[in-house]
């Protein structure tokens, strides 16, 4: 998609960006890479985002601009990098809580860009109440499920296997 497609949809969050500042935000890593290459005649240049790219943009515009503690702009790459690595891995209960412990200064920053990145992902509401729980499955990967939208927002992770 293009960049004024992911500002669109960022629009109907309450998020009035520029392609700049996408631009900025995917410059400093606080999204998925545009593909990037010339036109079908060889004129002109484009950028091609992720779906992800949305998600991830909102999630981390939403630290910085909405977030209760605003998060400077030059700690959100390590806010970011923290929340893919909790939730695209597989944890023991152990490791989960020593994952947690190392990171704890910034946990509540986590899981605001985590429910921020289900948000989209998931297409509900800028102002939905969503809890989101991790469980893991016999295959061995990591599911999310949206528990709203009458929970709070917090994020929980069940070790148990389904």
């Amino acid at each position: 998609m293009k960049g004024e497609d992911v500002l669109a949809k960022m629009r109907g969050y309450g998020v009035a960006a520029t392609l700049r500042t996408l631009q900025r935000y995917e410059a400093a890593g606080l999204l998925p890479p545009a593909r990037r290459g010339w036109g079908d005649s060889g004129f002109g240049r484009f950028a091609e985002y992720s779906p992800a790219a949305v998600a991830e943009f909102y999630a981390s515009y939403s630290l910085v601009h909405q977030y209760l503690w605003k998060v400077r702009f030059e700690d959100v790459p390590v806010v970011r990098e923290t929340s893919l690595r909790l939730e695209k891995s597989i944890w023991s209960r152990d490791e989960l809580q020593n994952f947690i412990a190392r990171h704890n200064d910034k946990m509540a920053a986590v899981w605001y860009w985590l429910v921020n990145k289900a948000r989209v992902e998931d297409n509900q509401p800028a102002d939905a109440r969503l809890g989101l729980t991790y469980v893991l499955q016999k295959d061995g990967s990591m599911r999310r499920m949206i528990t709203g939208p009458n929970a709070v927002s917090l994020v929980r992770f069940e070790i148990a296997v389904l």
